[in-house]
């Protein structure tokens, strides 16, 4: 057992030293007895037998470390070692050690939080089983309920399209359907004392089977659940709901709950990690059969053939059909499903577009995520940011070792003329930069936590359930450990190359005072490329920065067409407590007529959407004495609201009026249309007096505009204004198409006296008095509302200030450390300037215009870099230039001004040298 036996003395060896010591003094001293013996009875006298065996013997201590060294236990005793003394010499140095630990632990836990935050979101892939064949049709982005397109032209489908390639999946291993858009659905609970607003989606009867997906207990919705309107109320809920709702009740399979006044049975539960399909911030609560759309969205014929296009298709890739064929058969479906819509006559223009219809295929194996849609570009910008702040602090901690290196020149010296080998040296070097950045990683963690769920907080705005966690897995702490090694890796380099340069000779003379020793020029030209590095960097972080954030001022300082002060939102949706359509012409003039009492409101109102929403109704329109030319785009977006809604919204009238309560379901069917609209429709905008239709079914009009309204940005901060047009919700209650529209209004309007946020409590109590069974939601001011279009903005605008900012005291620190250090170094040849008549000014430019002149170096690198990143980055930015003066200037005046004030406390310092001092060491 040769080799248990070295293992066995290996870790005895490391564990019990002094003990294994002992045992290898006795067996040197009995083999040198033995010897002894053995030449005496050779005739030998004892004097020459011990002379003689220890001459041929050698140095005992020579021969302890040759035997040490023929095992891998020496490897690790000269590690252990490296590492006691590492961690001895930081040990003296305690202020350097917390500011290095500092720097790497806030740019390792900035690189660890982003990191998080982009496995999550980007990386990560569904919990199902072999999520990489899974493909959608179209990116599948688009949500709502459409009608009048055709297949292709939006990312979603009819129900019987959908179904159809659902039952025939052609070349796919299993093709299925959920619905666009999760509505908000009331759940009760029996034994709850309130109803729950939660989200509901639907799908196929294949949905769980093709997406690969287990439920954790009790069963997934199968086709037979699916096969008909309405048949079977069933329902699999999410994990969360099962803790929260369901009160993690392990017999809660088979239990009844009433979703929207409908029973359904629970009949699985899925896993925690699991989401469905669709990544969002606020995730699927249940999942139900799409044959229940009625019950859910609380509309009807959804499922009417050729209909309503409100369905996502994804599907299973097949093992012997390749893309391309794929892709072909959805198109060829696409197409002849467009075809069957048109008779027995088509066209050839029809026919030409109908022959350019198609959805390519799009990987789904990360699911359909909104939030990564969303963040993408911005994660992977401000990954790149705090890797710059990394690479300034690994920098700033290459500048310090050097630093320490050259100071402990005399000491390296010294164990080079003693034999030590540079290896042994820069190893141990080595093992300083790794200490350094494996507590700094560690304490990142920490960082990277606090940070992460900051980040997570400011994405979600308050809402519960964000499938997004601060904790990190073990690809996280894969990621810390690699960056920290690599980042003690970088900063450690400069040092480990200096200490291969040094000699032995010249740092030990007497007069060694300059440094030469420790490589000469060379030892002053890494601490200044360095800080030269550092502040090239900066300069591209503070511009950067400097350019979001002007974006951002442009971006939410433009007018939107409404006032933004004073201003209260809520969501109060009637048919979650069960209203029926036709009680909602009573129901909506209750409800203002109750808000218009709440003390300090000046102005209530209803209307379909807030005043800015990416969710729109939208309808094509048809000016009366207008001719469109050939395919021109008619649609317009259409908005139900009550009377007082632009006196609430303070949105000014360009001509004619408002919409006021005098305009009754009797009266004269009239509407406001906005100045986009009357622009591009009428001449000189002179649009009030003229009829206009609608493709609205018993919407279609003819309206009479009664007036023009300014422009507002409804759909967005960005882009263009669209064409607009403001109907009296009374005179469409009841009228609209089923399945499309529906009578009530749920958006609360409220334009208020004082401050916004005390009018909460009085909204809920006022809605409550009309029916507590009223759910109010999504309370809060327009400025809260607006911020939730200007989140990526803001959250990319502040991180990278922050960062920016954390980049510049990392350089400033640096150049702060190089400038002493030099002026530590360089005292004598004050000293001597001084002795000799120099004027502090002198001394004092001297030591500035070093700093200058690494500043200027810096810039001129700096400032090409930074207009080419700027050009890089033009599209990000909104309506500006990417050559902003102001951002430029602003950027380098600060870099300029951090340089002086880090160079001058070392030049001040330096000034006040006394010669007589600085002279009599030598």
């Amino acid at each position: 057992m040769p080799i248990v036996s070295n293992l066995i003395h290996a870790f005895r060896s490391l564990f019990r030293s002094s003990r294994v010591e002992q045992e290898l003094e006795d067996e040197l001293r009995d083999f040198l007895a033995a010897s002894i013996a053995e030449k005496m009875r050779r005739g030998m006298t004892p004097e020459e037998a011990a002379r003689a065996a220890r001459v041929e013997m050698g140095s005992t201590n020579a021969v302890k470390h040759r035997i040490r060294s023929v095992g891998w236990e020496a490897t690790m005793e000269n590690f252990w070692q490296d590492l006691r003394y590492s961690l001895r010499t930081l040990a003296h140095s305690p202020a350097f050690t917390l500011v290095a630990v500092l720097s790497l632990a806030l740019g390792i836990g900035a690189n660890t939080a982003i990191f998080t935050l982009v496995r999550q979101v980007v990386l990560q892939q569904l919990p199902v089983r072999d999520p990489q064949q899974l493909v959608t049709f179209g990116k599948a982005f688009s949500g709502g309920l459409l009608g009048g397109i055709d297949p292709g032209v939006e990312d979603m489908y009819t129900y019987d399209l959908a179904h159809q390639m659902e039952l025939q999946p052609g070349p796919f291993a299993g093709v299925a359907f959920q619905s666009s858009f999760s509505p908000r659905v009331n759940i009760r609970v029996p034994g709850s004392a309130a109803a729950v607003q939660e989200p509901a989606v639907l799908v196929s009867g294949d949905f769980f089977k093709v997406l690969g997906a287990e439920p954790l207990f009790g069963r997934a919705i199968a086709p037979f659940d699916a096969s008909a309107s309405g048949r079977e109320a069933v329902a699999v809920v999410s994990y969360r709901f099962w803790q929260q709702s369901l009160s993690a009740d392990p017999a809660a399979v088979g239990k009844t709950i009433s979703v929207n006044a409908t029973r359904f049975t629970v009949i699985g539960v899925m896993p925690p990690e699991f989401h469905g399909l669709k990544q969002d911030l606020e995730p699927d609560a249940m999942w139900v059969p799409v044959t229940m759309a009625d019950a859910i969205f609380q509309l009807h014929d959804l499922l009417k053939p050729r209909d309503t296009y409100f369905l996502q298709i994804f599907a299973r890739r097949g093992v012997g059909s390749s893309l391309a064929v794929q892709q072909q058969w959805v198109n060829q479906q696409i197409r002849a499903y467009a075809r069957a819509g048109e008779g027995k006559t088509i066209t050839p223009d029809r026919e030409k577009e109908i022959g350019r219809l198609q959805d390519l295929l799009q990987p789904a194996g990360q699911g359909v995520s909104q939030i990564r849609n969303q963040y993408h570009d911005a994660l992977a910008l401000l990954e790149v940011i705090v890797g710059v702040v990394l690479l300034i602090a690994c920098a700033n901690l290459a500048n310090l070792l050097l630093a320490r290196v050259v100071m402990r020149e005399r000491e390296i010296a010294t164990r080079l003329a003693l034999g030590s080998s540079r290896g042994r040296i820069v190893r141990q070097g080595l093992m300083e930069a790794w200490l350094l950045s494996f507590s700094g990683g560690a304490l990142g963690l920490g960082i990277a936590f606090a940070f992460t769920r900051a980040l997570i907080a400011f994405v979600a705005r308050g809402q519960d359930g964000v499938p997004l966690t601060a904790r990190p897995d073990a690809m996280v702490l894969l990621f810390t450990l690699g960056v920290s090694i690599l980042a003690g890796t970088l900063f450690g380099l400069a040092p480990a190359l200096q200490i291969r340069r040094m000699g032995a000779g010249p740092s030990l003379n007497a007069g060694s005072r300059t440094g030469s020793g420790a490589g000469g020029r060379n030892a002053r030209w890494w601490p200044r490329a360095l800080v030269t590095g550092q502040i090239t960097l900066c300069l591209l972080l503070l511009v950067c920065a400097g350019l979001f954030l002007r974006s951002l001022w442009k971006l939410a300082g433009q007018d939107f067409g409404f006032e933004r002060t004073h201003l209260v939102l809520a969501q109060v949706d009637a048919r979650l407590a069960g209203y029926q359509p036709e009680q909602a012409p009573a129901f909506n003039q209750r409800l203002i007529d109750r808000l218009s009492a709440i003390p300090g409101v000046r102005a209530a109102a209803l209307s379909g959407q807030p005043p800015m929403s990416y969710g729109a109704w939208q309808s094509s329109i048809h000016p009366q004495g207008y001719t469109p030319g050939p395919h021109e785009e008619m649609n317009s977006v259409l908005e139900r609201v009550s009377g007082h809604y632009f006196d609430a919204l303070s949105i000014a009238m360009a001509s004619g009026r408002a919409i006021t309560p005098d305009d009754t379901a009797s009266s004269q069917k009239v509407i406001v249309v906005n100045e986009t609209l009357a622009r591009r429709y009428y001449p000189a905008g002179n649009a009030v007096g003229h009829m206009l239709s609608i493709d609205a079914d018993s919407e279609s009009g003819p309206w009479l505009i009664v007036g023009v309204s300014r422009d507002t940005r409804s759909l967005g901060p960005r882009g263009e204004t669209h064409p607009q047009v403001y109907m009296p919700v009374v005179q469409i209650m009841g009228k609209q198409k089923e399945g499309v529209q529906d009578d009530f209004s749920p958006t609360v309007i409220l334009r208020v006296n004082g401050a916004p946020e005390s009018v909460e409590r009085e909204l809920r109590t006022a809605v409550a008095s009309i029916d507590p069974n009223l759910p109010v939601r999504d309370v809060h001011t327009i400025q809260e509302h607006l911020g939730f279009f200007f989140t990526r903005e803001t959250l990319v605008s502040r991180l990278a200030i922050l960062f920016a900012g954390l980049a510049v005291l990392l350089a400033a620190i640096g150049l702060y450390g190089v400038m002493s250090f030099n002026m530590l170094r360089r005292v004598n040849e004050i000293g001597i300037r001084m002795a000799l008549g120099a004027s502090t000014g002198r001394v004092q430019w001297m030591v500035l215009r070093e700093s200058l002149m690494l500043f200027l170096v810096g810039f001129a690198i700096g400032l090409p870099a930074a207009l080419g990143l700027a050009n890089l980055m033009r599209n990000a930015f909104y309506q500006m230039s990417p050559f902003d003066p102001l951002t430029f200037v602003v950027a380098t005046l600060g870099i300029a001004a951090v340089t002086v004030l880090s160079a001058w406390l070392p030049a001040r310092r330096a000034a006040r040298v006394d010669p007589m001092t600085a002279l009599r060491c030598d």
